[in-house]
């Protein structure tokens, strides 16, 4: 069995906006539905966890409704980070799961996430026990302290920025996070952090620049236009 679980539970209080991003509506739409879409139309995935905001576990379930996500089965509390909310989801998923089925982890706020990188995801898990959406970078990267200094430059081939999903067989999953309590290792973005932190190697999926991760107001409108950029090559190509 693979299932997505889709990790709603952040606010942020440097996006200025009244609500948090994962509900931004966007042409009539919550963001959270976008990428709940994702997955309910992903033939390899058979059901969907929502580890969400506290106040807005209804609302999910309202959405999906609404929006027909038949594969929503279950909707639990978030945690504070990255890390606390994939705790819980897994927490919660142990005695439903075999070992060797698959979690794939993803971003609430990444809603243009493909299907084929939704299937690399598995595919590489199938392989190696996790799968993790990764992109070379075409920028020059530097090490600063402040965010106005640079300190050191870094080679931009030796560098990935790592997307989600993320996507993990069970058994490898518990064991990440069984060793993070052991060793004290929290406040962690996501599940790859913490897995590298214990040391394990990470192998890579296919991931993308269209794979946006909503994280300001200019994000925002970056997918307006790519939205609307799809619908109309959409359009072009009935």
């Amino acid at each position: 069995m693979n299932i997505a679980l889709i990790l709603a539970g952040g606010t942020d209080p440097r996006f200025q906006m009244n609500v948090p991003k994962q509900f931004i509506n966007v042409y009539n739409r919550p963001v959270i539905v976008y990428t709940l879409e994702a997955f309910q139309r992903h033939t390899e995935i058979d059901a969907i966890m929502v580890a969400c905001l506290d106040g807005w576990q209804e609302m999910v379930k309202a959405y999906a409704k609404q929006f027909n996500i038949t594969k929503l089965q279950w909707v639990i509390p978030g945690g504070n980070d990255g890390q606390a909310s994939a705790r819980n989801g897994i927490m919660a998923l142990k005695d439903r799961c075999r070992e060797d089925d698959m979690i794939i982890l993803h971003d609430s706020i990444r809603p243009f996430v493909s299907e084929d990188i939704i299937t690399d995801s598995i595919r590489v898990c199938r392989l190696h026990g996790m799968g993790v959406a990764a992109v070379r970078t075409m920028d020059t990267i530097m090490r600063t302290q402040d965010g106005k200094v640079g300190t050191e430059s870094i080679s931009r081939y030796s560098i990935v920025r790592i997307q989600t999903p993320q996507a993990y067989r069970m058994d490898c999953l518990l064991d990440i996070h069984r060793k993070a309590v052991e060793t004290g290792i929290v406040g962690e973005v996501d599940t790859n952090s913490v897995a590298s932190r214990l040391g394990e190697k990470i192998y890579f999926s296919k991931g993308s620049d269209l794979n946006l991760k909503i994280n300001t107001v200019e994000d925002v409108e970056m997918f307006k236009a790519l939205y609307r950029m799809r619908k109309e090559t959409s359009k072009d190509e009935m």
